[in-house]
């Protein structure tokens, strides 16, 4: 799960107007490294049906801008009522393969306000 964007801007500047663009959009920035080119972003909740996912954005500037997603989902376990209390109810499982309509709700809004600053910032969709 991983979207690449072109520049044409000076990396510090990109990675700024990227950070500035994710606040807008209500995500809280967890690390910013300016002298590595890389941020991420805390973790944010997202329900999907009955799933609930957890995922963090990681944006790294090199020659390409690349922001990837890592994501948890949440499943509810099951469990008779002899063994309540014994378990954990909801097991954490790492996602390799988040469904597609989720990826949209997270790139989107991110591909749609970079269209918007496009000619001040010059980036684009790659």
């Amino acid at each position: 799960m991983v979207r690449y964007y072109d520049y044409d801007t000076p990396k510090d500047k990109v990675l700024n107007e990227i950070r500035l663009i994710l606040i807008s959009l209500g995500y809280e920035i967890d690390m910013y490294a300016p002298e590595t080119h890389a941020l991420t972003t805390k973790s944010t909740r997202v329900r999907q049906t009955i799933r609930k996912y957890d995922y963090v954005l990681f944006v790294k500037v090199s020659d390409m801008i690349e922001v990837q997603i890592a994501a948890k989902r949440s499943i509810f376990r099951r469990g008779s009522e002899s063994n309540l209390g014994k378990y954990e109810q909801i097991i954490q499982q790492t996602e390799d393969k988040i469904p597609t309509s989720l990826q949209r709700k997270i790139y989107h809004p991110l591909q749609r306000e970079l269209k918007k600053n496009k000619r001040n910032n010059k980036i684009s969709f790659y």
